[in-house]
């Protein structure tokens, strides 16, 4: 039998296929970036079929890098983005282009669940607060706007299930981490609510079967080895939503250590033994990837999303130097937030470009700057965006500590750890010590120990936790700046309060769609 895994993370913005020894060696890793589409304000779509086809283009790419004998990847495992949903007929095939997670335009559905449920109800069951992120509520949107569309839908589907599918899964299994995220999972025992699929007039059986994470699913048929370069016969296995597989990935799976994720999305993940609810339903209680177990996490919309839309509209300047010097544009681009001091010179970044998730669930939120003058430069508003960004990953922290988790460590991954600039912000901000990973994608090796576990080749998560994972650079807090970001964090939290009580963003939102 070969000793060889390999994590496929399904992303926002592309995809990464990575091959691991089992002692966490990297044997390989190929990534291809594919786009979403933005129809209209607040909504944003993505091609299903596309991120299959790049799933098996950077698969096929993985594996000729690795120099392997493709027979010696025992397993496969998925990390998926949550909630991009796509309503697919009997033969699999996508009836409209996936609704994905940072879509907003279901908020009418989310009142109308306030009103037949009632928030606490349904926290109470799901662990979710009411939001747009849910699938829930797009189901309900499609059901209302488009009811041929809904008639016709065998199943309505996340990644997870789809490209398991398509890698040879008969049948659409969806893991416990992902199922917790539709809006329609009883978390305490990890099965779909009848009685609340019903209130919400949703027909369950166009719901997949529900399966938790590290379960051999099937193999890898010839029409799929054919497509994607791997061993007829690779098992498939369960793997998890990105964030929860993530936690995995990092090495969050005992109390007192929390994970931030700053990838296109953010995530604050936090483990817990009990399925532990926030008094006051603002922070989610999901499936974690470790089979009954739970977890809490905040959710940001747009994280290193936010940097990204900066570097595509405003550094293009940082580009040129790029290319010439052969380095990153993001390397380029640390260079001169480097040279700006903490607080950006009176420069604040709210940075709900996707609306706002955990914890004040706002989907008519956008993004705000406050207190440009003249006097500042692009390298103010690029720092700006990276600290309005750990501000909102801060309130989330300091949410969870309020409910009573323990935090004596933070792990980071994701695009924030990739450079040193933006991991000090984060420990000076959050005043904790932090620690990068000598493998920054902890998704795609989450769903890697996924793989192993259900292939039998460790006994459990701490164990292939234990052997994959190493740690790489510990970040202390400057408390001198975090004393001062907490002045800046106050006017953060204030600036948008102000905003949201003035309806300001759903006033702009309303007139921007109105004029559609």
């Amino acid at each position: 039998m070969g000793k060889y895994v390999c994590g496929i993370d399904i992303g926002t913005t592309g995809v990464k296929v990575m091959i691991f020894g089992l002692d966490g060696t990297v044997m390989s890793s190929a990534y291809t970036e594919y786009p979403c589409t933005f129809p209209r304000s607040g909504w944003v779509e993505q091609d299903g079929e596309m991120t299959w086809t790049k799933t098996c283009e950077t698969s096929r790419r993985a594996i000729e890098e690795s120099g392997l004998d493709p027979k010696e990847i025992v397993a496969i495992g998925l990390s998926t983005q949550r909630c991009t949903i796509t309503p697919i007929d009997k033969d699999g095939n996508a009836l409209c282009t996936s609704i994905s997670w940072q879509d907003a335009r279901s908020f009418e559905e989310v009142e109308e669940i306030k009103q037949i449920i009632g928030e606490e109800e349904f926290y109470k069951i799901t662990g979710m607060p009411v939001g747009t992120l849910l699938p829930v509520t797009e189901i309900m949107w499609l059901k209302k706007n488009q009811p041929e569309l809904y008639e016709r839908a065998d199943l309505f589907v996340l990644d997870q299930e789809r490209i398991l599918h398509k890698l040879g899964v008969e049948g659409y299994y969806e893991d416990w981490s992902n199922g917790s995220m539709y809006g329609l999972m009883d978390i305490n025992k990890f099965e779909w609510d009848l009685e609340l699929t019903k209130k919400l007039g949703i027909n369950p059986k166009k719901l997949p079967k529900l399966v938790p994470s590290g379960k051999i699913l099937g193999e890898v048929p010839p029409s799929v080895s054919y497509l994607t370069g791997f061993a007829e016969g690779t098992l498939l296995v369960s793997g998890g939503g990105d964030q929860q597989c993530a936690g995995i990935g990092a090495g969050a799976i005992k109390s007192g250590v929390i994970e931030v994720a700053m990838g296109t999305s953010g995530v604050t993940l936090g483990y817990m033994d009990k399925p532990n609810m926030d008094p006051t339903m603002e922070m989610p209680c999901s499936a974690h990837t470790i089979a009954g177990k739970w977890e809490s996490e905040g959710l940001q919309n747009a994280a290193a999303a936010s940097y990204k839309w900066f570097r595509n509209e405003f550094a293009y300047q940082e580009n040129l130097v790029a290319q010439e010097k052969g380095m990153s544009v993001y390397d380029v681009i640390n260079e001169k937030i480097e040279q700006v001091d903490p607080g950006c010179n009176g420069l604040i970044c709210i940075p709900y470009l996707a609306g706002s998730a955990a914890p004040h669930w706002d989907p008519f939120a956008r993004g705000t700057f406050i207190g440009f003058t003249l006097g500042h430069t692009r390298e103010d508003m690029a720092r700006a965006i990276m600290e309005g960004v750990t501000y909102e990953a801060k309130e989330i922290i300091e949410k969870m500590i309020a409910n009573g988790m323990e935090v004596n460590e933070i792990l980071l991954n994701g695009g924030g750890a990739k450079g040193p600039v933006w991991c000090q912000i984060q420990a000076d901000m959050y005043g904790k010590t932090c620690t990068t990973l000598d493998i920054e994608e902890a998704t795609t090796l989450g769903a890697a120990i996924l793989a192993a576990l259900g292939a039998g080749l460790f006994e459990t998560v701490e164990e292939a936790v234990d052997r994959m994972l190493r740690k790489k650079e510990v970040y202390n807090p400057n408390m001198k700046n975090h004393e001062l970001y907490n002045r800046y964090f106050q006017i953060y939290k204030d600036a948008y309060k102000a905003l949201s009580d003035a309806n300001i963003y759903e006033r702009l939102v309303k007139l921007a769609l109105e004029n559609k």
